[in-house]
């Protein structure tokens, strides 16, 4: 289960709220997801996806407005679009695993993963064709148990 990350009593999660509030996938509180993807159609088609099983979803396309999104949108998982001959969406995804308070990071793509060979390091990555609030939510908590 996606949860926000806590840091001792009397704490916030990331996106600052009290852990009396707070609440993860299946909560009182939907799950935040931003997407990052600078093609349009598949933004569209997989906001409207994660919508119908709940979940609160901001998109951006690619650039500053990832970041900025981020930082306003506090968002409990960001999806990001990558392609292996492009690493435009690699330099995005380091640039919000820096921010204070990151959100897990998980790489998606319609390339399948042997095309990037060792470009995804230990990225998290799911294709784009399994994108789902269960798929999202399994990885990301694999995510978060391994940067304890």
């Amino acid at each position: 289960m996606i949860s926000p990350m806590r840091t001792g009593l009397g704490s916030c999660d990331r996106r600052g709220v009290p852990p009396d509030i707070a609440s993860p996938l299946g909560g009182e509180q939907p799950t935040r997801i931003l997407i990052v993807d600078d093609h349009e159609v598949s933004r569209a088609a997989l906001t409207a996806l994660l919508r119908t099983e709940g979940i609160d979803v901001a998109d951006v396309g690619t650039g500053d407005a990832a970041i900025t999104t981020a930082i306003a949108f506090h968002p409990d998982v960001v999806i990001v679009d990558v392609a292996p001959a492009d690493p435009a969406g690699f330099l995005i995804a380091r640039q919000l695993q820096a921010l204070p308070h990151a959100a897990p990071v998980v790489l998606t793509s319609s390339s399948s993963r042997p095309w990037f060979g060792s470009q995804l390091g230990r990225h998290v990555f799911i294709a784009k064709a399994d994108l789902c609030a269960r798929a999202i939510e399994e990885q990301a908590t694999a995510c978060d148990d391994s940067s304890r």
